[in-house]
């Protein structure tokens, strides 16, 4: 195999809870996350040596700076892989838009580049490898849905939320996690609600999950920036529910009745001059597709 494309997906977190600050500097989080259908593409192709990255969108960082090139360096060093790779990076997911739209790649590219050399590692390795890029990479490595846990490193299946329509809309500006993190106060806070919500997805009882939607870091969010807090207001008015800031934001998301709705409220936001689009959440991660293993 000289070349391989894949879908990169995003996700939205439909109940995140911060437990606490660990001695290593992270924050311990229990957090439920679904895949959608909002994705990057992320091709690799096959280089006698070296690492190279090209995107068209100039946010892209097209050095060390990337996830995707730590993510190829990393496994190329750890496997002894004599060789090199171009990485192309079609962007659709907001950049630091709380969607884990970087971590996705990076999961991509350690997952492409198994394929592409033949290495023939389970994901069980391959999400080792993640953990040490970032918080967020092993997630991109589920099936379906995913129960997180610890710094995000810690991961369980779940059976996929059942496909929901929603609107994802971004106010057109970047929040840093760390900056939010730092804003946090955290009051005495448990994991009892996230573990609730997964026992109510694991017995069909979804939408009974779902009215317990949280994001602890919505209230540093929404007050620090209120673009994000008038968007949110918007979506609750246009009769989305539940509307959540995902992860650090200030992406927000709103699931919707249906189809037609979704297209209606994502057009009319385009139209004022928001980012936005109508799409359902997934379920079965498109990174996949290639093989089963």
């Amino acid at each position: 195999m000289k070349q391989v494309t894949l879908i990169s997906p995003s996700k939205i977190n439909l109940f995140l809870e911060v437990l606490g600050r660990r001695d290593d500097g992270y924050h311990e989080i229990c957090s439920i996350a679904v895949l959608t259908e909002l994705s990057d593409t992320i091709t690799l192709e096959r280089r006698t040596s070296g690492i190279t990255i090209w995107a068209k969108n100039p946010k892209v960082p097209s050095g060390p700076d990337n996830l995707c090139y730590r993510a190829a360096d990393l496994l190329l060093r750890h496997s002894g892989t004599h060789g090199g790779v171009s990485i192309r990076i079609e962007k659709q997911i907001p950049i630091a838009g709380g969607m884990g739209g970087g971590s996705s790649n990076a999961a991509a590219t350690l997952w492409g580049l198994n394929l592409l050399y033949d290495l023939g590692w389970p994901r069980e390795e391959l999400i080792g490898l993640g953990s040490v890029l970032g918080s967020d990479v092993p997630l991109f490595f589920c099936r379906e849905a995913a129960f997180v846990r610890g710094r995000g490193e810690r991961v369980e299946e779940l059976a996929a939320l059942t496909p929901r329509w929603l609107v994802i809309a971004n106010p057109g500006i970047e929040i840093l996690t760390a900056s939010v993190y730092r804003r946090l106060r955290l009051p005495l806070t448990s994991d009892k609600t996230g573990v609730t919500m997964r026992v109510l997805f694991e017995s069909g009882q979804e939408e009974a999950a779902l009215s317990h939607c949280f994001n602890r870091l919505e209230d540093v969010v929404l007050e620090a920036y209120p673009a994000v807090a008038n968007l949110k207001q918007r979506l609750l008015l246009l009769g989305a529910s539940p509307v959540l800031v995902s992860g650090s934001g200030p992406t927000v998301f709103g699931v919707m009745r249906e189809a037609e709705m979704a297209k209606r409220v994502a057009s009319s936001l385009v139209e004022s001059g928001i980012t936005a689009v109508a799409c359902r959440t997934l379920d079965r991660n498109p990174l996949f597709l290639l093989a089963d293993h």
